[in-house]
């Protein structure tokens, strides 16, 4: 399991755990061993951007499941681009797990991947879904709309007093408790040469999210931005910071267009937003 400590491999690894799976978690960070360590057989320390790292990772491994990925958060200053964590990263797993002969690759991508080369999360993970594809091994790609998890740049937006949406918040999505997602994904661990898109049970507008963040963090200001006034802000960011005008230009696209999946889980918004606050 690589990104195992992040928030949906966490849930991942245990699941699996808990249905008696033998797992070996890759992990980079040892201040989070203990996260995983409950529910992990054998933990490989390595940074999965360098090859050597991992190699011989796979050894006696019949199943590989990714989940890294880029932080999408405009809060994070991670200095990789989406290039060499989405892609190069999953490339050196992809190669070693060939290697190594596992039986099946299972990918957990985004939504709407597909959609543009200018939007480097995406596009990034999309290439990497077809050299998947192509690779010769059995896999499977998820492409979840989003996590509850990566909304938390509302709830912070909100606590501060300001939120801002862009466009006019009338785009549709469904996003997933990243419990659910687990489920879904364990559901359908080796599901043979299949991309399944995901979402959650209930589809929000974005104002309507909005507007939820809003009133329960107490925000003060809620603000559509128009889609004219972006365009020339993005390009004066690119100026000061190509990875935020990357997070910016992702998170400009998917509020400003439906993302909408087939509905998965029971989990709902509302309620892991309040449990959050709570904590």
């Amino acid at each position: 399991m690589a990104g195992a400590s992040g928030v949906l491999g966490q849930e991942l690894i245990r699941i699996l755990h808990l249905q008696n799976y033998w797992v070996r978690s890759i992990l980079r960070d040892s201040e989070k061993q203990d996260k995983v360590a409950p529910y992990s057989d054998d933990i490989w320390r390595a940074d999965v951007r360098h090859p050597e790292e991992i190699a011989g990772c796979f050894r006696d491994i019949d199943i590989v499941v990714t989940t890294v990925g880029k932080s999408v958060s405009i809060f994070t200053h991670e200095p990789p681009s989406f290039w060499e964590v989405d892609y190069q990263a999953n490339m050196n797993l992809l190669r070693e797990a060939q290697q190594a002969g596992v039986k099946h690759f299972l990918y957990v991508s985004i939504f709407g991947s597909e959609t543009s080369p200018k939007l480097r999360q995406g596009w990034s993970q999309e290439v990497f879904s077809q050299k998947l594809i192509n690779s010769g091994i059995p896999y499977t790609i998820i492409k979840p709309v989003g996590l509850f998890s990566g909304l938390h740049d509302l709830i912070i937006m909100g606590m501060q007093g300001l939120l801002l949406t862009p466009g006019d918040g009338s785009p549709q999505t469904n996003p997933i408790h990243q419990q659910d997602l687990a489920q879904f994904c364990v559901e359908h661990l080796t599901e043979p040469n299949s991309v399944l898109a995901v979402g959650g049970p209930e589809t929000h507008s974005r104002q309507e999210v909005a507007k939820l963040v809003c009133q329960l963090t107490r925000c003060q200001f809620n603000i559509n931005v128009p889609e004219f006034l972006i365009k020339p802000s993005l390009l004066l960011v690119r100026l000061v910071s190509k990875n935020l005008y990357d997070k910016l230009s992702f998170f400009t696209y998917i509020t400003t267009h439906d993302m909408v999946a087939p509905s998965y889980g029971s989990r709902r918004f509302e309620d892991y937003l309040q449990h959050k606050l709570a904590d």
